[in-house]
């Protein structure tokens, strides 16, 4: 007997063609599939290299509305027994393993669903497609690594005869890494935040990369991180009770590292030019020296302004009327530290040339602004308030701003940061 391979027609009648696979070595002979001609329905009986059954309980496979081309995904050779392809095989193990199908029906535009009763599971073009695309991509990085770990090891046994592989990138090895990634910053090590960094450092002096829209939609991103991270600081320091020194350090060191508040407060393309910073005072037993908290530089003009901060629990106003029960005079934190950065310019004026000389730097001081930061609006009452505005709007020398307008002014940034 002449030995045969692949599928003949066994029945050809009315309603449809039924196909079997025959190969005569193995002595198999059995329903592959049958095409109707009535309907747009191919049935496959998914075949084992062997003969039998392929899967454990999967019998068919319905195809349904493809005209004859059938999706991605699925064999369409009898040579391969028909059924998933072996890309495809962790999701067939799956639902191999976990259901007992005896059917899957597959429909162009059809539903995606799982008929536990009828033993029945639906899907369509789009899902095999999704599926496809995100195991194929798997299946070949795991290709690829198999190959170089075989190579290597064949090479550490023939060194003189097989060469040792070449190690480059896998195409998707990023996309497939990261598609794991549940959002959270802290499954990320150290090493890993290193080698994005450096990799979005390479990748960004290639033009083609990013282009220049969504380079600036990536800035646009950090920065609207970034501002939300600050806020979140913010009001994680302006919650706290208790005042004091300790807590007036921690606003001069949020303000040190989220230095670009001060463009916000200052409404001027400033930057921070020195914390701490001595401004002169010294009398002749080398005692007395001034410290500002801040001294502020113009970007543009190089003139100095002064920022003298204290805590948001500072008391702006006492609590005892003044005259009546409306009229409060201001509090003695308030004036002492408006007082306190009148005399830092004072003298920093005084010495501004002996200053510049013996620094060596570029700044200048005409008519130096002084802003202090303290307090709260909302700790005050109604009355209380009118009697701050009143003096705060006359204070002509020195502005004064709260901690609650400052949060104002970064929210304000980040809702328009947020609008873009």
């Amino acid at each position: 007997m002449k030995q045969f391979k692949g599928e003949k027609i066994e029945h050809d009648i009315a309603t449809k063609k039924v196909y079997h696979f025959h190969d005569t070595d193995l002595g198999i002979n059995q329903i592959s599939k049958e095409i109707f001609k009535k309907k747009d329905l191919i049935i496959h009986y998914p075949r084992g290299f062997e003969g039998g059954n392929k899967y454990k309980t999967i019998n068919k496979f319905h195809y349904i509305g493809f005209k004859g081309k059938l999706p991605v995904g699925v064999y369409k050779s009898p040579s391969y027994g028909y059924g998933f392809t072996k890309q495809l095989n962790p999701f067939s193990n799956y639902i191999d393993d976990n259901f007992n199908f005896t059917d899957v029906k597959i429909e162009k535009n059809g539903k995606v669903a799982i008929d536990k009763s009828n033993k029945i599971l639906y899907l369509n073009e789009s899902s095999l497609e999704i599926l496809h695309k995100e195991l194929v991509s798997i299946y070949n990085k795991n290709k690829v690594e198999v190959n170089i770990i075989l190579l290597d090891c064949l090479h550490s046994l023939f060194p003189s005869d097989i060469k040792e592989p070449d190690r480059n990138y896998i195409p998707d090895s990023l996309s497939i890494s990261l598609a794991s990634w549940g959002n959270e910053i802290k499954e990320f090590s150290d090493n890993d935040k290193n080698a994005i960094k450096e990799l979005f450092d390479k990748l960004t002096v290639n033009s083609d990369f990013l282009t220049k829209n969504s380079l600036a939609k990536t800035k646009e991103i950090i920065d609207i991180k970034y501002i939300k991270e600050t806020l979140k600081n913010f009001n994680s320091l302006y919650s706290l009770k208790t005042d004091g020194d300790s807590l007036e350090k921690n606003w001069q060191n949020f303000l040190k590292e989220n230095n670009w508040v001060f463009s916000t407060i200052f409404s001027q393309p400033v930057i921070l030019y020195k914390d701490e910073v001595y401004v002169g005072g010294k009398n002749i037993d080398n005692k007395n020296g001034k410290f500002n908290d801040f001294l502020i530089k113009n970007r543009l003009s190089n003139n100095v302004s002064f920022l003298e901060i204290k805590t948001h629990k500072t008391k702006l106003i006492e609590n005892t009327p003044y005259r009546g029960n409306d009229v409060f005079c201001i509090s003695k934190d308030l004036s002492g530290c408006i007082n306190q950065v009148l005399n830092q310019r004072d003298n920093f004026q005084k010495e501004f040339y002996h200053l510049k000389v013996k620094s060596k730097a570029n700044f200048e001081t005409f008519n130096s602004k002084c802003v202090v930061l303290i307090g709260a609006l909302e700790e005050l009452t109604s009355e209380q308030l009118s009697s701050f505005e009143l003096f705060r709007n006359n204070s002509k020398d020195v502005e004064i701003l709260t901690f609650d307008e400052l949060k104002k002014k970064i929210e304000s940034l980040q809702s328009i940061m947020g609008k873009k």
